[in-house]
């Protein structure tokens, strides 16, 4: 599949830049529309003579096929990615999943390519305007190609699809909600909501539930073995992640259970123009935590499907042992230290 974005120019000399093993990364302000079209065609061939008019339209059409001049000309980078579950390309939503796990902020191609042609994507906000830190130059290297191979199976969790949940365990379902779950922090990205910002940490407390104590066996203190679960998974990286995941649930509580509504009400009349201030730099913090979290779990739940650590069957007893097992929280960490070794660093804090 190709996809293409807006964003910040890529600085690279060549058109295309050959990263690895069929994978390349397309600047996209270099060519002419046909001269990418007919670039494009080469690579992934059109399954048939019918579908040669979604690739250029003259005018703009109520389908999503196809493109104008002006729309090309809004484009920035692209990249081309031979690997999908489906043949003929059509794994969209899976592919986007894992490169969404890759990339520290989400991504929105403005339009994606397979054999069918040129497809063309809404996300209800001007590209130009909302989506301009895209960074094409954090896939311009073998490390990205290397974590997209080791995942590319884990991007079954990326969308629903009836013929693959028909075998689907409780470890599978857990790694699909928790998935689904994490697109939908897209919606916090560039918006937040004075009022009901709060929403944002309620909803990172639930897709760390689903991967760290959903269906457990025991119901209580599940926050404290949530914390410790997790800890065993990022405390190397990330010391005071304990704390960070306490504070969370502090957000989450009041936004749930109702105190932070009270605090408005009795903050707010007597001040003028004393509107909640979301807390950003807390809430990109745990999102960070959230999609590292995920990744990682991905990867562990694929190492213990094929070959198995110490013979847990999943991931969370895994986690569970570890806390006390010193040798194997360490095979753990090792694990999760070469997938991060592969990622662009986050710019979070550490102590």
């Amino acid at each position: 599949m190709f996809f293409a974005f807006t964003g910040k120019p890529l600085e690279q000399t060549e058109k295309i830049l050959a990263i690895q093993d069929g994978y390349e990364c397309w600047d996209l302000k270099k060519p002419t529309l046909d001269e990418f079209i007919e670039e494009l065609k080469k690579k992934i061939p059109p399954v048939n003579n019918n579908v040669l008019r979604n690739y250029k339209i003259t005018e703009e059409t109520r389908d999503r096929y196809g493109l104008t001049e002006k729309h090309f000309a809004q484009y920035s980078w692209g990249l081309l990615i031979p690997d999908t579950l489906e043949e003929g390309g059509f794994s969209s939503a899976e592919t986007m999943s894992l490169l969404n796990l890759y990339s520290p902020t989400f991504l929105y191609p403005a339009f994606y390519a397979n054999d069918m042609g040129i497809t063309r994507q809404s996300h209800g906000k001007d590209l130009s305007i909302y989506y301009h830190h895209q960074n094409g130059a954090i896939f311009q290297t073998k490390k990205f190609v290397t974590f997209y191979k080791s995942l590319v199976d884990q991007t079954k969790y990326g969308t629903w699809h009836l013929d693959r949940i028909q075998t689907w365990d409780k470890e599978d379902w857990r790694l699909f909600v928790a998935s689904s779950l994490y697109s939908g922090l897209k919606d916090y990205e560039n918006s937040k909501n004075s009022f009901g910002w709060q929403r944002e940490s309620a909803e990172m407390a639930t897709i760390l539930e689903a991967l760290f104590t959903a269906d457990d066996s025991r119901n209580e203190e599940v926050t404290y073995r949530l914390r410790k679960r997790v800890a065993v998974l990022l405390a190397w990286k990330f010391p005071e992640i304990e704390k960070d995941i306490k504070d969370l649930y502090s957000a989450r509580s009041a936004f749930v259970h109702g105190s932070y509504f009270l605090q408005i009400a009795k903050d707010s009349p007597g001040a003028y123009n004393n509107i909640p201030t979301p807390d950003f730099e807390i809430l990109y913090k745990h999102k960070e935590y959230v999609r590292l979290a995920l990744v990682s779990y991905l990867n562990l739940a694929k190492i213990v499907r094929v070959g198995g650590i110490d013979g847990v069957t999943t991931v969370m007893d895994a986690l569970e042992q570890a806390i006390i097992d010193v040798k194997l929280r360490d095979k753990l960490t090792a694990e999760t230290q070469k997938l991060f070794a592969l990622m662009p660093e986050p710019t979070l804090k550490t102590h």
